[in-house]
């Protein structure tokens, strides 16, 4: 991870994103903390590209689970506010020009600034390379997902199956945070001394655990998610749960 010190330049209308309903403040702030550790030299190779370590981003957020800030970096992936590029854990800023300087870095910050002023959303998104109306619908279908992710199965879901003795079973797929060595929690403690101990922090994250319900229309999502779609990891996290029929879980 890069070191945070620095400065470059910030628009003003990006509030806009979340007034609009188009991200959360915890997704808005992970795209500006992409558009300050991308690399802003065109004479590299990795011009306007950024790599990602979501455990590392978790510490920085003080976020108990990598998880969550792969829910807010999908999110802009899906948008467009970020792209993949052909290496691994390595993205693209859209329109990364407009955070780089005019001048040395020969950057269109101030022509951003110019063009967009007193402009609308659409006006604004258009320079993303991102349709107004498409964000609109991804943004439905995004939640929906979520909400899909989080909720209850109906008693003949997809991802069950019920065998000869009325017996039904359900998959369910256990999230828990990734394994942290005594050096990375004794590290956390001291980036943040006013966070949980070492051992509070080891203790959450053994214990804490998040529980999703599968079904077929949702189980892909999962791998990709939550699971850097490997679907040996997912496996091994998986439960099979079993119902008699018609009872209430």
């Amino acid at each position: 991870m890069k070191k945070l010190n620095g400065y470059r330049v910030s628009h003003r209308n990006k509030w806009l994103f979340i007034q609009n309903g188009m991200l959360s403040i915890q997704e808005l702030s992970l795209l500006e903390f992409y558009a300050d550790i991308f690399d802003f030299d065109k004479k590299h190779q990795s011009f306007g590209q950024f790599p990602v370590n979501f455990d590392e981003i978790a510490k920085i957020f003080r976020c108990s689970s990598s998880n969550t800030v792969r829910n807010w970096h999908g999110k802009l992936l899906k948008l467009g506010f970020v792209k993949k590029t052909g290496a691994k854990n390595t993205y693209q800023l859209s329109c990364f020009l407009r955070y780089i300087s005019p001048g040395v870095w020969d950057g269109k910050a101030a022509e951003y600034a110019e063009a967009e002023k007193d402009q609308s959303i659409a006006t604004i998104l258009q320079n993303f390379g991102i349709d107004l109306q498409q964000v609109e619908e991804k943004v439905q279908i995004i939640e929906k997902e979520s909400q899909e992710l989080g909720t209850k199965l109906p008693p003949r879901a997809l991802g069950s199956f019920k065998g000869e003795s009325g017996i039904i079973k359900r998959k369910k797929v256990m999230i828990k945070q990734e394994f942290r060595t005594e050096e990375e929690y004794q590290k956390m403690y001291r980036d943040n001394p006013e966070s949980l101990t070492p051992e509070d922090m080891k203790w959450v994250d053994e214990n804490v655990k998040e529980e999703i319900e599968v079904t077929e229309s949702n189980e892909k999502k999962i791998v990709d998610m939550y699971f850097d779609g490997d679907w040996g990891k997912y496996k091994k996290n998986l439960v099979l749960e079993e119902v008699q029929d018609g009872e209430e879980v």
